[in-house]
């Protein structure tokens, strides 16, 4: 046959064996570009995916991981091994029912998308968008799965202090109407009082109860005077303050005569800011109250301070400026997620003798700064408070 072929080279015209040659290179050549340009395509798509911020994961119908990108991981802490470790399906969602519905979405063809709460490695709960859909080969045959996860927990963040601040709003006005009415009612009642005290015939019994009502009506009043704050949010007397005295001497004033150690994390060189520093006092020394009384048995009180540069101010959900952050941290009891959505609403309290009106007025006092008041807390593990005030002078910068 070698030789049938070579005899077949031998009389077949050299232009056309060249003329063949030439066709079979250039295939060749363009082939292996097509294959150069589809791995070059592939290439910057894969970098584009592990570039992105978003996390994104494929997956087969099995409910095997075979890829995660670097968003992936930082999110959720998994790696495809450690993810495929772990038994059973839809250990990423904290709910399992959203993990049957995308399931059954995806093997009906259909693409699935929401808002839900993940489940990272370390047990945090991430609020998360989540958009899913049907992996395709070259024939249109479903042949795996894929996930795109967005966090969503700054978004949500924001979307509930604009409800809270709404909704304070809207009690402020009813408050500061109760406030009011309530004010001309004591006052008429211990005007009446005094003018008992004058009548002939008051024994010492007759006293002590005078004293008494007197005593619970300048409670109350206290308690209007806190509506009509809270209500009104009396515009700050502002002048250049430097926080960091302003929050050791209330820090100070909460845990004398008590088991509380008293810690503090101050950065050098505090900027000042623009506020009401009788204000600023009363919230700090509310928060610092708060703290010492979350730990009867003693603990930590823990202070710090510092400045958020306007490029770290954005991922917070503040304006693009410099504001200092104060931080009050305890060690104690924690607060139930229940009740943490609920802290700054006024009459809201879970002490037996509270008014529910200290925090509330400490929110609408940071508020009237411009500031911003936050909580984070961990039941057992203790809460935070960080107050945001805008630096002085750093308005308007970014």
């Amino acid at each position: 046959m070698y030789l049938g072929m070579l005899g077949f080279l031998q009389i077949m015209p050299w232009g056309l064996l060249t003329a063949g040659a030439v066709a079979f290179f250039v295939v060749q050549r363009q082939q292996r570009r097509a294959l150069d340009t589809t791995g070059l395509a592939l290439q910057r798509i894969l970098q584009a995916i592990e570039s992105t911020s978003e996390a994104v994961g494929v997956g087969d119908f099995e409910g095997n991981s075979l890829y995660h990108n670097r968003a992936h991981v930082a999110l959720l802490g998994y790696t495809v091994e450690e993810l495929n470790a772990v038994p059973g399906r839809g250990v990423l969602f904290a709910d399992h029912r959203v993990a049957q519905a995308i399931h059954a979405s995806i093997t009906a063809g259909r693409p699935w998308s929401g808002e839900t709460d993940l489940l990272a490695k370390d047990g945090r709960r991430i609020p998360a968008h989540v958009r899913a859909d049907v992996i395709r080969d070259g024939h249109g045959a479903p042949v795996g799965i894929f996930g795109v996860f967005r966090d969503i927990t700054l978004e949500r963040r924001l979307a509930e202090e604009a409800a809270r601040a709404n909704k304070l709003d809207s009690l402020g006005m009813m408050a500061g109407g109760v406030a009011h009415d309530f004010n001309n009612l004591l006052t008429v009642i211990m005007g009446q009082v005094y003018l008992l005290e004058g009548e002939k015939g008051i024994t010492d019994v007759h006293k002590e109860r005078i004293d008494e009502i007197l005593l619970a009506t300048a409670r109350a009043k206290d308690v209007t005077d806190q509506l009509k704050a809270f209500a009104k949010g009396e515009t700050p007397a502002k002048q250049l303050v430097d926080i960091g005295p302003v929050a050791r001497e209330a820090a100070r004033f909460a845990v004398s005569n008590t088991q509380v150690r008293l810690r503090y994390q101050f950065a050098d060189k505090l900027p000042e800011v623009m506020a009401d520093k009788a204000q600023m006092l009363q919230v700090l020394n509310n928060l610092a109250l708060n703290a010492v009384q979350a730990m009867p048995k003693g603990g930590d009180l823990r202070l710090t301070a510092s400045v958020v540069a306007p490029a770290a101010a954005a991922p917070l959900g503040l304006p693009a400026q410099s504001w200092l952050e104060v931080s009050v941290a305890d060690t104690g009891v924690g607060i139930a997620p229940k009740n943490l959505e609920r802290i700054f609403e006024p009459f809201f309290t879970t002490k037996p003798t509270g008014t529910g009106l200290g925090l509330a007025t400490c929110y609408s006092i940071v508020k009237a700064h411009g500031g911003q008041l936050r909580v984070e807390s961990q039941v057992g593990v203790g809460t935070t408070f960080r107050l945001f005030l805008p630096v002085a002078g750093s308005e308007g910068h970014s």
